[in-house]
């Protein structure tokens, strides 16, 4: 009896282990695909319309993301994002 119960509990922890491990929501994966995009353009730059320029004004609409500047991923927002774009990111980096 002991010996099956402490196979049933083993079993139990096991089998928990996958649904404890942790699992990022989409707009998390999101939030983080927008900080490394922002990462690789510097203030001077002005990204996106929230981003404040090296003389500390807001770079609104000269931001290249309202020049409609054609950057490859440059993402400012997170509807900017597609369910696929957030799929391949968690796969690419084991998510």
């Amino acid at each position: 009896m002991k010996r099956s119960a402490a196979a049933v509990a083993l079993l139990v922890a096991c089998a928990a282990a996958p649904a404890s491990a942790q699992r990022w929501h989409d707009d998390d994966i999101r939030k983080m695909m927008i900080e490394d995009s922002l990462a690789r353009f510097g203030s001077a730059d002005c990204p996106c319309p929230y981003s404040y320029a090296w003389n500390g004004a807001q770079c609104a609409d000269k931001s290249l993301y309202s020049r409609r500047v054609a950057v490859s991923e440059l993402w400012c927002y997170p509807a900017d994002i597609s369910p696929h774009m957030v799929f391949e990111y968690r796969r690419q980096r084991g998510l």
